[in-house]
C-alpha cells in the first residue's frame, strides 16, 4: 500500500547537533524539513501555514517545549507532536499527553530508529484523516 507523500517535518530543538541529525535523518526517508532553534522561531514559522508534524525538545531556553505545544495547539489541533527529551518525569509526560502529544522520543537520537518510528506513527495517522476525510467528502458529493 502507497503510504502517500510524507508530511512536512518542523523540529524545534537548542541543540544544533540533534537538529542536523534530525533533518538529516528525516531529509533521507523523504519528509521535507524544517528546523529551528526554539520556541518563538517556531511560532513564526507556524505562522500562516499547516503543520502536519512537530517535533519538540522539552528542555530550552525561553520557551519550553511544553508551553509550545500549548501555543501550537490554538492554531495547528490537527499538527502531530513528537515531544524529544533527555529527562521525562511522569508529571510531565502527562501535561505532555494532555496538550495533545502523539509521543515520546529519547535522547541522544542514537540510530534513530525511535525518531523513525514516531515520524512513521504521526505520517500514518495523518495519511489516514486525510483518506477518510476524502472519503467521507466523496460519501456528501454522491
Amino acid at each position: 500500500m502507497d503510504p502517500g507523500p510524507r508530511p512536512h517535518v518542523l523540529i524545534i530543538d537548542d541543540d544544533p547537533v540533534v537538529r542536523e541529525v534530525a533533518v538529516r535523518r528525516l531529509r533521507v526517508r523523504g519528509h521535507p524539513v524544517t528546523a529551528v532553534g526554539d520556541g518563538l522561531a517556531a511560532l513564526s514559522e507556524a505562522s500562516g501555514r499547516r503543520l502536519e508534524i512537530v517535533i519538540v525538545d522539552l528542555e530550552m531556553p525561553g520557551m519550553s517545549g511544553l508551553e509550545v505545544i500549548r501555543r501550537l495547539r490554538n492554531d495547528q489541533p490537527l499538527a502531530r507532536v513528537v515531544v524529544m527529551t533527555s529527562h521525562v518525569a511522569l508529571d510531565t509526560v502527562l501535561a505532555c499527553l494532555k496538550e495533545g502529544a502523539l509521543t515520546f522520543v529519547g535522547k541522544p537520537l542514537g540510530d534513530c530508529s525511535d525518531l523513525d518510528a514516531a515520524v512513521d506513527h504521526a505520517a500514518w495517522v495523518i495519511n489516514h484523516w486525510k483518506t477518510q476525510l476524502a472519503r467521507v467528502a466523496r460519501q456528501r458529493k454522491a
